[in-house]
């Protein structure tokens, strides 16, 4: 089988490898789709995790190949969960496999025809879905987690700074909820995204002033903010352009300091979250058999040979918003 091994910065060279063979509790998968995260652009530019076995990606579609425990049917259509655990500790006994105290090493990941998963970790995609939209699960299941940790109520105005793939899909999560949503954003393809996915107006942050542009739409401001750029300045404009007694959401990575007066003073609280949970994930997947129009935000494939080139055209700021890989020859 092929693989793209990501073994330094800027650098994925594609392999031919025996395919992985599942352990105890363990299924193979032939991959249909795996999406490019940003946090897989973001190791991607720095080196960080790079080795010479190293395969990236998480945002899997496949289908089941081989069980050897018979859990699951060959055929079976899956997305899985991507927290993988030692399954002996504190954290993975109580079903948080994402806080691991000894998580396991060595595992590959999507950008490859086959990998291998744990059986607990798959969940089968509904049969109105197609692969392709189901690939994008995951992050769409971070996204409506971010909006589950908000407490947002009916009728709220929410803010969502960046409209890449993450922040789109907290508008459609924030407009499920029965929010009002103001997004914002440099591009204004990715402006009229968030429109199209319910935003009642979206405006570019670095031209209008956030916070006075938001107390046009309520005059008490936003009451759930997230970042979802990863900018390092956006998120302090993001805590000042919060109302009182708001949430702010860390959605996004930004490297930076930020000044927390204002945080203080309008009685803020905030959050930061690392990935979906597996019923956000499964909320995901009904979201778009209700709403297909939320697959609008995956702008194209590209084949496994091509999975360098992507992440080159992504971080040059020019290779759409959310891209898939198919490793289907």
């Amino acid at each position: 089988m092929r693989a793209v091994f990501f073994e330094a910065a800027h650098s994925m060279t594609l392999r031919e490898v025996p395919p992985p063979e599942p352990g105890p509790g363990e299924v193979r998968l032939t991959v249909t789709y795996c999406g490019i995260c940003g946090s897989d652009l973001s190791v991607y530019k720095t080196g960080a995790l790079a080795g010479p076995d190293v395969v990236l990606g998480h945002e899997i579609s496949g289908v089941v190949e081989k069980d050897p425990e018979g859990r699951w049917e060959p055929g079976r259509r899956v997305v899985t969960f991507p927290a993988r655990g030692c399954g002996g500790c504190l954290w993975c006994r109580e079903g948080e496999p994402r806080y691991c105290i000894d998580p396991p090493h060595g595992s590959w990941g999507g950008f490859a025809e086959r990998v291998v998963y744990p059986a607990v970790s798959l969940i089968p995609i509904p049969d109105e879905l197609d692969d392709r939209e189901a690939a994008i699960a995951e992050p769409f299941g971070v996204a409506l987690r971010a909006v589950e940790m908000a407490v947002p109520r009916p009728s709220d105005l929410a803010y969502v700074c960046g409209l890449g793939p993450i922040g789109l899909f907290c508008v459609a999560g924030l407009v499920a909820a029965g929010c009002r949503v103001v997004g914002a954003d440099p591009r204004p393809e990715r402006r009229a995204l968030g429109e199209d996915l319910g935003c009642e107006a979206t405006f570019d942050p670095t031209v209008e002033d956030p916070f006075v542009t938001l107390l046009g739409f309520e005059p008490h401001g936003a009451r759930v903010a997230l970042e979802c750029s990863g900018v390092p300045e956006a998120l302090q404009q993001t805590i000042d352009a919060c109302g009182y007694r708001g949430v702010v959401g860390i959605v996004g990575v930004p490297m930076a300091p930020v000044l927390l007066l204002r945080m203080f003073v309008r009685e803020h609280r905030a959050f930061s979250l690392s990935g979906p949970s597996r019923r956000t994930m499964e909320r995901a997947l009904d979201l778009l058999v209700e709403r297909p129009q939320i697959a609008k935000v995956v702008s194209g494939s590209v084949p496994l040979e091509d999975t360098g080139g992507a992440f080159e055209r992504l971080v040059a700021g020019e290779g759409g918003v959310k891209v898939l890989v198919s490793p289907a020859r």
